[in-house]
C-alpha cells in the first residue's frame, strides 16, 4: 500500500543511500533517482546534482565515405591521431587512418570530440593534401560534466529534491564531506 489509498510507492526499487563525488561514471550513475534529504547538513546549504537526461552533447562514433567503401584523398601515409575539421559546429574529433598509396582505406576514431551532428562531414586535416573527406554515420552520446549541475540551496530535511538525478556531486561545496544521509530511489 502506497502513501495514498489504492496508490502504489513511488519509491520501492533499488532504494540506496549516495554518497556525493565528482566521478561522473556508470559507476556513480543514479538512473534517474528520486532523492529523499534526510538530515540537510550540506555545507551552506547547497546539494549539487546533473538532472537525470543531461548529456555532454555528441561525438563521432562512426565515418562512412560517399560513395560507401571508396579510398579517399590524396597523399596520406599510416598515422594517428591526426586532427580534423568538420562542416558544422563539432570540434575535437581525431583520427587514426590507414593509407595506401596515397588514399586512405581506412580510418578509427580516437577522439570523439564534442558537438557533432549525424550527416556532417569531417575532413582529414594532417597527414596528406587535407582532402579525405567522410560523413558521420554514428553518434557517441558523451556524458555530463560538472558544468551541466544544478545547485539546490536551502532544502528541507524530510522532504524530496524536484528533480530526479543522475549524479549527486560534491562539488560547489564549501565542505564536500558534511552532505549526509541522502537516500536515492527508481
Amino acid at each position: 500500500m502506497g502513501q495514498f489509498g489504492n496508490q502504489p510507492d513511488f519509491a520501492t526499487n533499488d532504494i540506496q543511500a549516495v554518497t556525493p563525488t565528482n566521478t561522473i561514471s556508470s559507476a556513480t550513475n543514479l538512473d534517474s533517482s528520486v532523492i529523499y534529504i534526510g538530515d540537510n547538513t550540506t555545507a551552506g546549504d547547497v546539494l549539487v546534482v546533473i538532472p537525470s537526461g543531461v548529456t555532454g552533447g555528441f561525438g563521432v562514433k562512426n565515418l562512412v565515405t560517399v560513395p560507401f567503401g571508396q579510398a579517399v584523398g590524396t597523399g596520406y601515409t599510416t598515422a594517428g591521431p591526426l586532427a580534423t575539421t568538420t562542416s558544422g559546429s563539432g570540434t575535437g574529433c581525431t583520427v587514426g587512418i590507414t593509407a595506401s598509396a596515397g588514399a586512405i582505406t581506412a580510418i578509427t576514431i580516437t577522439t570523439p570530440g564534442v558537438g557533432y551532428a549525424a550527416g556532417d562531414t569531417i575532413t582529414v586535416t594532417q597527414g596528406g593534401a587535407a582532402n579525405g573527406t567522410f560523413t558521420i554515420s554514428a553518434l557517441k552520446v558523451l556524458p555530463p560534466t560538472a558544468t551541466q549541475s544544478v545547485a539546490f540551496h536551502g532544502l528541507q530535511a524530510g522532504g524530496f529534491l524536484p528533480v530526479t538525478v543522475d549524479y549527486v556531486l560534491a562539488s560547489n561545496a564549501t565542505d564536500t564531506t558534511s552532505v549526509q544521509k541522502l537516500i536515492g530511489a527508481k
